[in-house]
């Protein structure tokens, strides 16, 4: 059960990261959210969706069994791994207000936070995975 279930929860992680990561998109003007996330020299926004997509082809594969399960745990676990890496780096370096002034909501202000804690769920679900299928 959990063989199949593993990679289901990876996937919706994995689209919950991107969700989150378009949200003040939504909320705020696009140049206000562009220095929201270039806020370390590494552009957070594009790495995680990069890595968040490959995460959803590369689980969808493993559950498919198209793709050897336990390489593909590997896969997901170091993406998703580098992924909350990079994301915490962002969290705490990016000031609390950067977003909240520019959208003039104080309702995003724990959006870096609450990103930062979805990315968890990348690795968190890899390594379900990983424990499954060694």
């Amino acid at each position: 059960m959990s063989k199949r279930l593993a990679p289901k929860v990876g996937i919706a992680a994995s689209l919950a990261v991107l969700a989150l990561l378009a949200l003040p998109y939504f909320l705020a003007p696009a140049t206000a959210v562009g220095v929201y996330y270039d806020t370390i020299p590494v552009p957070v926004h594009l790495l995680d969706t990069l890595f968040a997509l490959v995460a959803v082809i590369a689980f969808g594969s493993g559950l498919q069994r198209r793709s050897d399960p336990a390489t593909v745990a590997g896969v997901t676990l170091v993406l998703g791994a580098f992924m909350a890496v990079i994301t915490l780096w962002w969290a705490i370096v990016t000031p609390a207000n950067a977003l909240v002034e520019a959208a003039r909501m104080d309702s995003v202000g724990y959006h870096r936070w609450a990103f930062f804690l979805v990315t968890l769920a990348v690795p968190a679900s890899a390594g379900w995975y990983v424990r499954s299928v060694l």
